[in-house]
């Protein structure tokens, strides 16, 4: 079993961990929503109102299939009822094209596992998500910000839509000695 930390990208006590055995595996960037996101463009973005759906269309936007929904499915169902979450998603032709999770603290709303199912990918469904987000965000008087790993080419894809880095944190995990 591996251990994981985060380490800010100025912290330079972090140096020390890398000496002891861990190892840079990616970069986590917090991003905060600053400019004009964008329009939310031909397809419907809404509040989700079946779980289920929620959650295929997250597993094929991240994994490609819907094998884990035995799994990710309850969580999916206790988000829902939460009163500090709200599941978008954004429908093309009545199918759920991309999936969104805004999480809420008293002063920030945090945009999580936004993702385009792969064949409606490149048409501005996560950029609909996001301008729909940024609106609830400001709506409430919440600032919105969302988290981005370099390995899945995120933060370049937010800057790019009015996000602007906050910081950055280096993930570190130990490695195994058959490294």
């Amino acid at each position: 079993m591996s251990s994981t930390f985060l380490a800010f990208e100025s912290c330079k006590s972090a140096d020390s961990l890398l000496a002891a055995g861990y190892r840079p595996v990616d970069t986590m960037t917090v991003l905060l929503s600053k400019g004009q996101i964008g329009d939310d463009g031909p397809q419907k973005v809404a509040a989700s109102t079946e779980a289920r759906a929620w959650t295929a269309a997250y597993l094929r936007s991240f994994y490609g299939s819907e094998e884990l929904a035995g799994v990710v499915g309850p969580i999916v169902s206790s988000l829902h009822q939460s009163r500090d979450v709200t599941l978008l998603e954004a429908t093309v032709r009545g199918d759920t094209a991309g999936v969104l999770a805004l999480f809420r603290t008293p002063r920030i709303a945090g945009a999580y596992c936004v993702g385009t199912v792969p064949e409606h990918r490149r048409r501005g469904i996560a950029t609909a998500l996001l301008a729909r987000a940024r609106q609830i965000a400001d709506s409430e008087g919440r600032i919105l910000v969302l988290q981005a790993l370099t390995s899945e080419g995120g933060p370049e894809f937010y800057l790019g839509r009015g996000f602007e880095k906050m910081h950055a944190k280096r993930v570190l995990e130990k490695s195994s000695k058959a490294d």
